[in-house]
């Protein structure tokens, strides 16, 4: 009987771990991977993202804040790099 507890409690567990994951924010990958570069005069190089919404969330937010004019999201190998004009 508490191996079926266990087994439950794990299976529960697992399913709000998978489940909240996708609803989780973008997370900068480390720095350790070799980056692809943008074109079009964008050459500051300014963090690695999982996804693609999480790179295009952070440019846009630099834009609001006044960082940058421009980003561009650039697909990298396991990762989107975010590329901005300054």
């Amino acid at each position: 009987m508490r191996a079926r507890t266990a087994f439950a409690a794990f299976v529960t567990i697992t399913v709000t771990a998978l489940g909240t994951a996708s609803a989780a924010p973008a997370l900068a990958a480390p720095d350790d991977v070799v980056a692809v570069r943008a074109g079009d005069g964008l050459d500051v190089h300014r963090g690695k993202y999982v996804t693609l919404g999480g790179c295009q969330t952070a440019g846009q937010q630099g834009i609001e804040r006044g960082h940058w004019d421009r980003y561009q999201c650039a697909e990298g190998t396991f990762f989107w790099n975010l590329w901005t004009n300054r």
